[in-house]
Parts: structure tokens; C-alpha cells; sequence
């Protein structure tokens, strides 16, 4: 809990000259995160693997089979050089945001940097306290650190941080959609790779990349997205409707 405690103090001291830290968004910035397809989809898929042998019987088909990475060892070692690679490109991507008229370069992209630093730190310590909560064995029967998988919620992490920094650079553009193809492919690939290396279940790394999505989803919105400058609110009297329109400059 400590280490959690002082990695969020980091990442909020990191942004605190980039965004304002309210409850409301903080409220706003989760629901928007829980709610997404990519964070909801991979938990139902992890509750019907988790509620049937599915989960034992997949485990044991791609350990034994290793259709991607053919063979345990290969997979082990690839799950961990595509989680190295995709938290290298997170990093990387901090340096391609646009910089807003009159923000110091330098600064503002240091903040995107600290947020990714600091939110991956983050999104390992909250792991790993579930793994010690959980204490489900490997397939492998190795520890007890099965759920969720680290690997995913990092991959997934580092892709979805990237993805927002490469939108905020080239928008929708196909460059863009073609860096989500990549990133996401290469998150999913962690994925597979842990289980075809017999260390987690299906449900497991499912578990894990709902984690990375949200963690990634949540703190860039809250630290890093500019909210919304125009408010539109109305109020009612006894012989009119009052509209105000409020823009920030």
C-alpha cells in the first residue's frame, strides 16, 4: 500500500501543471474507463473462462501446443521482449505529442513521460497486491501469483498510453489506426504468449489486459486530456429558460 501511496503522489506531482485534480473528474475519467469496451470486454470474457474448466482445459491445449511461439520457452521469452518493447514505445510516444502556443516543449512532454512512468509503476503495484489477494496457482503449479497476469495489464498499459499520445499527434488519421492495429496486436501477442508459456490461464491474462486498459484509459484522461472548455447549462425562472453558454479562453 505504501508503494502504491508514492507511486500516485508521483504521477500526480508530475501533472499537477498540466490538469487540475477534482473529484469530478476523477469520478468521470473512471466511469469513462470502466464503461469502455476494452476494459469491460476482457473481464466478461475472463468470468466465462473463469466459470467453467475452459480455463484449465484452453491453459493446457496452447501450453502443450504452442501453435504462435512453438514451444514454452520461446513463448516465455517472447511475452517478455513484446512487454519491454511496447513500454519502450510508450515512453517514446511522449516525445511526439503536440506541444499547446505558449507550453515549454520540453515540460509538457516531460509530463506525458512522468504519467507513463508512473502510471505503469502504478498499474504493476496494483497487480501485484491483487496477485498476493488472489494467491491462485500457475498451471505450471511454479507460485502463487497467477492472477492477474503482469505482463498483460503492462502490455496493455503501455499500448493504451501510446495509442492516446499517437491520436494526439496524427488525430484519426490511418497512421494512426495502423499504430492501434500494431500496439494491440503486439499487447495481444504478450497475451497468448503467457499462456502458451504454461505461467497463467486465459482468464488470467484477460484479467490482466482489462487492467492495462483501464489503468492506462483512466490516468491519461484524468492528468493528461484537456477537459471539455465549453459548458452549456440552463435555468429555469417563472416566465423564461435562461441558456448560458461558457467558454474558456
Amino acid at each position: 500500500m505504501i508503494r502504491i501511496f508514492i507511486v500516485s503522489t508521483i504521477i500526480v506531482l508530475s501533472a499537477c501543471t498540466h490538469q487540475s485534480i477534482t473529484w469530478e473528474r476523477t469520478s468521470e475519467a473512471a466511469q469513462h474507463a470502466a464503461t469502455h469496451p476494452a476494459v469491460w470486454g476482457p473481464l466478461l470474457g475472463a468470468g466465462v473462462f473463469a466459470i467453467s474448466d475452459l480455463d484449465r482445459r484452453t491453459s493446457d491445449y496452447l501450453s502443450d501446443h504452442a501453435p504462435v511461439f512453438g514451444d514454452s520457452e520461446s513463448a516465455g521469452n517472447a511475452s517478455s521482449d513484446l512487454k519491454s518493447l511496447l513500454s519502450l514505445t510508450a515512453g517514446a510516444s511522449a516525445f511526439v505529442t503536440p506541444v499547446p502556443p505558449g507550453e515549454d516543449a520540453a515540460l509538457h512532454r516531460g509530463e506525458h513521460l512522468a504519467v507513463i512512468i508512473g502510471g505503469l509503476a502504478l498499474t504493476g503495484s496494483i497487480t501485484d497486491g491483487i496477485k498476493s489477494v488472489t494467491d491462485r496457482q500457475r498451471p505450471n503449479n511454479s507460485d502463487d501469483k497467477s492472477f492477474p497476469s503482469g505482463h498483460a495489464s503492462q502490455a496493455f498499459a503501455s499500448a493504451t498510453f501510446a495509442s492516446a499520445n499517437f491520436h494526439r499527434a496524427w488525430g484519426d488519421s490511418s497512421g494512426a489506426k495502423w499504430a492501434d492495429a500494431g500496439l494491440y496486436t503486439a499487447a495481444s501477442l504478450t497475451a497468448l504468449a503467457r499462456v502458451e508459456a504454461q505461467v497463467h490461464y486465459p482468464s488470467d491474462v484477460l484479467a490482466g489486459a482489462a487492467l492495462g486498459n483501464f489503468m492506462g484509459r483512466f490516468l491519461d484522461e484524468l492528468l493528461l486530456t484537456d477537459p471539455d472548455t465549453t459548458s452549456l447549462s440552463a435555468f429555469a425562472g417563472r416566465h423564461a429558460v435562461i441558456v448560458e453558454v461558457r467558454h474558456a479562453f
